[in-house]
């Protein structure tokens, strides 16, 4: 198992829904922050992954 966050953009399911940046951490847990565009939601995952302690991105 990674010892670094992982960092995920999930495209909305359904016309209408929010693009989710989400940040699994590897003792379980799940953030999910929305934003309206893609390139919103990668930007947010970059600057994340780019902080002190952060690290696999997909």
């Amino acid at each position: 198992m990674s010892k670094k966050p992982a960092f995920v953009v999930y495209a909305p399911p359904l016309k209408g829904l929010p693009f989710l940046a989400v940040t699994l951490d590897p003792n379980g847990t799940a953030i999910a922050s929305p934003f309206g565009t893609e390139y919103e939601a990668v930007a947010h995952n970059r600057q994340l992954a780019a902080s002190p302690g952060h690290g696999t991105k997909h």
